[in-house]
This record gives C-alpha cells, sequence and structure tokens, in this order.
C-alpha cells in the first residue's frame, strides 16, 4: 500500500519520501509499493560495493598483466622487463637471464632497449669475457655512444671467454664444458629479443673486437637474413693455417685452460669446419648478401695516455698483439677488396685495449646506423648441395650462373611443355633421321620441375630441382622437323638442391 503522510510521520529521516499518489499521473497499481529509505539506502550500498569490487578487480588484473604488456613492448627503456634487473652503470641497461637450452644454463644479457624501433646491435666480447657482465658496460659505456638517439637496442651477451663464438664440436676443458655460443646467439637469444624487446630476427647488427672479431664477420657470413652490417676491430682474420691455427691454442690455453680447444672446437686444424669458419676464406658471402663490413685496428704505438695507464708488461703484450691485429687487418683489406666487398676502413692509433675499441665504436656508429636503415633484409641464405647430399665447393658461383642462365632464357609455358613431351614421346617410335630443333640438354631444362618449401627460419626459401642428366639424343636429319627424343634412363637423373640469396626491398 501507498505510504502515507501520517505513517511516514514516525520516522523523520522518511519525511522527504513521502508519496502522494494523488498526484502522480497514474494510479498506483494494486499490490504496489513505493521503496522506502532503507531499501532504497541497502540498493545504493550494495550497488557501491559492486563497483568497488569492480574497481579492485580491475586494478588487480592491471597489475598481474603489467609483466605481460611489458614482455611485448617495442622499446621503452625505461620499462624494466619480467625477470630483469638494473644494471649498476645506469643508461637504462637491464641484466636479464636468459636460458640457453643448448649450453643448459642460463646466460647473463645485458640490455638496453630502443626508444620504438626494431633494430639490434649485438656486442661481442673479448677472450676474458666475463661471466657476470659485459665489458661494454664496464670498460666502455656502449649505451653512452649508442644513445638514446640512435634508437636502438644494444644487445651485450656476458661470458663466452675462449669460446671464439661458436658451436664447438665437443667439450672444452677438463670440465668439458658444452659451448654452443652460434645456436644461442643466432636462435635462442634472438627468440628473447624478439619476445621482450620487440628486436627484429631481420634488423640487426653484429660488433666484434680481438678474440670476438673474426667471429663476428663469421656469424655475419653464415646468418646474413639476421646481421646487415658487421664492424670488426683488431681480429685475427687468417686462423685456418698453421699459423692462426697455434695462435687459437695460446690463446685457449692461456686465458682459460682449454688446451683441446685446438680439437675440440671444429677438429683437426686443416679440417672443413676450420675452412668453414675463418672469415677471410668466406668473405665473398658478404658480397652476395650486399652486407657491409666495418673494420678497423690501432697502429700498435702506444699514445701517451696508453703509456701512462698500462703497466710494463701489460704494455708490452697490448703493442704485440696489436700489431699482429694490424697485420691480419692489412691483409683482410686487400683481400676484401679483390672479392669486392663493400668495406669501410677505419683510421684509429693505439695498442690491444679498450680505450682503442671505444674509440672505433664511437667512429663506426653512423656507418653502423646507415647500414641499418638503408640495407634491405636477406631474406634467405645461399646454398648448394650435391645430390650426394655434401656442400658443393663452388655451390654459390654455380647458383649464380645457374640463374642467370634461365634468366635469359624463354619462359617455357605449361602448354609448351606438354607439346614437347608430346612431341618427345612420338619421337621415339620414329626414325633415327629426326632433326632436332633444340638440344636434348635444353629441353631437359625446360621441363625441369621446381618446388618451394621452407626450411629452418621463415626467412629461408629452398628451391629443390630435379634434372634429367641427357646421355645422348639421336641423329637429326635436314628433311624432319620432329623434336628429337632425350634418351635418359631414370638411373642418370640427379636432384641438385639450391637456396639463393635475395634480398627483399
Amino acid at each position: 500500500m501507498p505510504i502515507s503522510p501520517e505513517s511516514a510521520a514516525g520516522d523523520p529521516r522518511d519525511q522527504w519520501i513521502t508519496y502522494d499518489a494523488s498526484l502522480a499521473d497514474e494510479p498506483t497499481p494494486p499490490g504496489h509499493q513505493t521503496p522506502g529509505p532503507r531499501r532504497i539506502r541497502r540498493r545504493l550500498v550494495g550497488l557501491a560495493t559492486v563497483l568497488t569490487l569492480t574497481a579492485a578487480l580491475l586494478g588487480l588484473s592491471a597489475v598481474m598483466g603489467k609483466d605481460d604488456r611489458a614482455s611485448a613492448l617495442v622499446g621503452h627503456p625505461e620499462v624494466l622487463r619480467d625477470g630483469c634487473k638494473w644494471d649498476s652503470s645506469g643508461n637504462y641497461v637491464q641484466n636479464c637471464n636468459v636460458w640457453s637450452k643448448s649450453q643448459n644454463k642460463w646466460i647473463v644479457v645485458q640490455i638496453r632497449a630502443s626508444n620504438g624501433s626494431n633494430k639490434g646491435v649485438y656486442l661481442l666480447d673479448g677472450m676474458r669475457a666475463r661471466d657476470d657482465r659485459s665489458a661494454w658496460t664496464t670498460d666502455v659505456q656502449a649505451a653512452k655512444v649508442y644513445d638514446g638517439k640512435s634508437d636502438t637496442t644494444l644487445v651485450m651477451p656476458a661470458g663466452g671467454a675462449s669460446s671464439f663464438y661458436t658451436d664447438w664440436d665437443a667439450g672444452a676443458g677438463d670440465k668439458n664444458v658444452t659451448i654452443k655460443q652460434e645456436t644461442f646467439l643466432t636462435d635462442e637469444l634472438p627468440a628473447y629479443l624478439a619476445t621482450n624487446f620487440g628486436v627484429s630476427r631481420s634488423n640487426n647488427a653484429i660488433v666484434g673486437l680481438s678474440m670476438s672479431a673474426g667471429p663476428a664477420v663469421t656469424l655475419a657470413e653464415r646468418h646474413p637474413e639476421q646481421f646487415k652490417v658487421v664492424q670488426a676491430m683488431s681480429g685475427y682474420y687468417q686462423t685456418d693455417n698453421p699459423i692462426g691455427a697455434l695462435g687459437v691454442l695460446a690463446t685457449q690455453t692461456l686465458v682459460s685452460n682449454y688446451t683441446n680447444g685446438i680439437v675440440n672446437m671444429w677438429g683437426a686444424p686443416g679440417s672443413a669446419r676450420w675452412t668453414a669458419n675463418d672469415p677471410s676464406k668466406n668473405i665473398d658471402k658478404l658480397k652476395q648478401n650486399g652486407q657491409t663490413l666495418i673494420i678497423s685496428s690501432g697502429s700498435g704505438f702506444p699514445s701517451p695516455a696508453d703509456m701512462a695507464k698500462l703497466s710494463q708488461s701489460d704494455l708490452i703484450n697490448a703493442i704485440a698483439l696489436e700489431i699482429l691485429s694490424a697485420v691480419s687487418t692489412v691483409l683482410m683489406q686487400l683481400q676484401l677488396a679483390q672479392a669486392g666487398v663493400s668495406v669501410i676502413s677505419l683510421p684509429n692509433y693505439g695498442v690491444h685495449n679498450w680505450a682503442n675499441w671505444d674509440r672505433g665504436l664511437g667512429a663506426g656508429k653512423n656507418d653502423v646506423l646507415t647500414a641499418l636503415n638503408k640495407t634491405p633484409a636477406v631474406t634467405a641464405k645461399t646454398q648448394l648441395v650435391s645430390a650426394a647430399g655434401s656442400p658443393e665447393p663452388d655451390g654459390v658461383a654455380k647458383a649464380t650462373a645457374a640463374a642467370r642462365v634461365a634468366a635469359a632464357k624463354p619462359v617455357q609455358t605449361p602448354a609448351v611443355l606438354a607439346a614437347l613431351a608430346a612431341s618427345e614421346s612420338s619421337s621415339a617410335s620414329s626414325s633415327p633421321s629426326t632433326s632436332t630443333p633444340a638440344s636434348a640438354s635444353e629441353s631437359a631444362e625446360s621441363s625441369a620441375s621446381t618446388t618451394e618449401s621452407t626450411t629452418g627460419t621463415p626467412s629461408e626459401e629452398t628451391a629443390t630441382t630435379t634434372t634429367p642428366a641427357p646421355s645422348g639424343s639421336t641423329e637429326s636429319s635436314p628433311n624432319t622437323s620432329t623434336p628429337a627424343q632425350s634418351t635418359t634412363p631414370e638411373s642418370a637423373t640427379t636432384t641438385t638442391t639450391t637456396t639463393v640469396t635475395t634480398p627483399s626491398g
């Protein structure tokens, strides 16, 4: 029933909601009661409770989802990623533990995120690299050289002492340490960087010095789809020879006591693995992939600052090491010029120390950034494999020559190929005195079937071509014009797998 003034008078709090049904436009429905103040307050309290709980849940969700959003960020150097800690060097460098499945351990990687780009610059350490931090945050403040204006993510892996940043064939040292640095740098670490920092897998530079200079060049040669440009400072590039092998043995033994590295790293010296990891013997790949090499070394003569900072023994070692590096660098420059590789040679001075490499990093920064911004990404590697499955020594040249020959020939449409097949089939029963307007080898080439498949990474394309090897053809007669049959048995068919490097963009 409606609330009357009399019933409401007993409670002063209810005076403000006294309801007069006579003032309503419509009569009060039978059984209808106007809500009292207590009921309204209860509803308001319930609504407020719901709103409060909703806000609390949204806030909790935001807190719990903070790391997930951060993990998907591109740039934002001020955001600390999940599992990382700020480094004492400052400059927005954070120390992150990255799992290496191939080596079954966590690896510390010091990272400074970009301001918003997907470009990455990998900085490799030297022979005496520490496991807890990179010298690029102690001996050289790389995050100040590549400051925020560079808009690049700096990637500075710790560790790798005496490893030559490669995958070892067997364990290192008396502890049989598993070293798979190439796998980590080109597979495991890029996956982490893409997920947590938005770094592209194909828009990167790599920088190496001393021990890591040659391996940086090798990694660029072997992984052009990842590294557009490489900078090498004070390196040793001719390792596949007795002197180079002796140098590897001496340095690994003195620094890390890896007396077995001379065999366990790439097998016995002089083997195919040593050749494959000699940067000076694979520089043609840099040209084929359109990559840029920036190279420098000191003179070996100490500057006044070097003489003031280094002890006598350290100064002698630094002079000797840099003179050897200068000789190797000059030889490398001659090889690069002969091969026609795009190379930028930077002047420098001083001995084998971090002051030298600090100057080199700053001097090469603009060239590195220019190459990153202008060089198209490589979309595939170059490889040629024989029918037996072994790599062809002249595979790159053969692939290039085959591509040029194919480009010079007219395109054979399916209709033309079908007509050729029908002609060959009919000529099998014809007289040997038929004429041949085209050679059997050309007919075989025009009827070759090509299929494409993606292997390894999405950027790697492989074409498999099966081509019958003609063993001969029938003689031609001037009285007929029927295409001759190529008499090639199935057993003579060879299969060649060709992967051709093509720049995109």
